[in-house]
């Protein structure tokens, strides 16, 4: 099973966690506190959870959601951006996490990372402007890389000039290397970023 545990440097106030459950009457939520962008537009990354309610099965669904607030107080309503919705084990651990803006402010990235018996890692880059989100499973592009037992931590840092994501990971016990990688939103697995190579830092 593969551990992801986030970096002990982040405020708090950038990730949340909860056990998929259903507390009845409503379902269970939590939120990260709002992260504000480069143009004073500021995100909360939510997710909800209950019972599935399916008649052949106990199984808890949760429902990922990124919610955009417009800069200065506007009126505006404010965006919902679905994230993603999984369906899996009852009481499984789920956390989530935002790690910033690009520098344009055009995009938001974070993490989604759940536990049980079907464990899944996922970083998501919204695109603001077109309001959809894209994903990108970091286990099956760290496959063969990294093992899944080092207790491995993922934060994205930033972007490159042509569009890839820009990882840093961290390995707890030795079996895990440490480093920047960088990653094709398209698809192929995860490139070792050379020492001394440049990126924009998110915001």
């Amino acid at each position: 099973m593969w551990l992801i545990l986030f970096a002990a440097s982040l405020a708090l106030s950038q990730q949340a966690s909860i056990d998929c459950r259903d507390t009845g009457a409503k379902t269970a939520t939590t939120e990260t506190q709002a992260l504000r962008g480069p143009d004073g537009m500021t995100a909360v990354l939510k997710v909800s959870t209950a019972d599935d309610h399916s008649k052949n099965s106990h199984l808890c669904n949760a429902d990922y959601q990124l919610v955009l607030l417009p800069a200065g107080g506007s009126a505006d309503a404010p965006r919902v951006v679905d994230i993603q919705a999984s369906d899996s084990e009852w009481g499984r651990s789920i956390s989530l996490r935002l790690d910033g803006f690009s520098k344009d402010g055009k995009h938001v990235f974070g993490i989604l990372s759940e536990g049980g018996k079907y464990p899944l890692t996922v970083l998501f880059d919204c695109d603001i402007t077109a309001g959809a989100a894209q994903l990108v499973d970091l286990r099956e592009r760290f496959a063969n890389i990294l093992d899944a037992h080092c207790g491995t931590t993922f934060d994205v840092v930033g972007t490159t000039e042509t569009g890839a994501i820009v990882v840093e990971t961290e390995s707890a016990k030795p079996c895990g290397p440490t480093g920047r990688w960088r990653l094709n939103p398209t698809g192929g697995r995860a490139q070792r970023l050379t020492p001394g190579a440049t990126f924009q830092r998110l915001n």
